[in-house]
């Protein structure tokens, strides 16, 4: 008996580029907040060149206001202790970046993709029309539980998951 094993050799992160150029497009929302990168947002939200820049920009502003005013009074607290930025409260670091930070970037990128999922979905009436509606509404909602839990772990409070009918 005889296998074969096939392998995909993984290519350096350097090599990951977007279909589209979005320029030195960001998204910023004051000194206390990391900037938003459109390129680093399309990469890592699998954003294709199908959403224009104008129209992720409008997704990923309406994302960071989303997360900003869900995270306002906690702002100020930090801000009263003297944390300046995200980025200065203390936190595990992992690959040198607070983890805050990076909860903070995947809470706007999942609200963002979730936002061009809701926008930009076109179901016919075929079944595989149907079909296809239906794994956007279960990955549209995937995001938005990610970018609460990303909301509620920089807080520091416990992750709910609940639906209410």
């Amino acid at each position: 008996m005889s296998s074969l094993v096939a392998t995909k050799t993984p290519f350096p992160a350097g090599s990951d580029v977007t279909d589209v150029d979005d320029g030195d497009s960001t998204v910023t929302a004051g000194s206390f907040w990391p900037v938003i990168n459109l390129k680093d947002l399309r990469l890592a939200a699998r954003i294709t060149g199908g959403v224009t820049t104008s129209r992720l920009m409008h997704v990923t502003t309406e994302a960071v206001g989303h997360v900003i005013e869900q995270l306002e009074e906690w702002q100020i607290n930090q801000q009263g202790l003297g944390y300046e930025a995200l980025k200065n409260v203390p936190a595990v670091e992992i690959n040198g970046e607070s983890v805050k930070v990076y909860r903070y970037r995947r809470a706007v990128y999942s609200i963002a993709r979730a936002l061009v999922i809701e926008g930009y979905r076109d179901v016919d009436t075929t079944p595989k029309g149907d079909k296809d509606a239906a794994a956007l509404d279960l990955q549209r909602e995937d995001l938005w539980r990610d970018a609460r839990w990303g909301i509620a772990d920089i807080q520091r409070k416990p992750r709910v998951y609940a639906e209410l009918c």
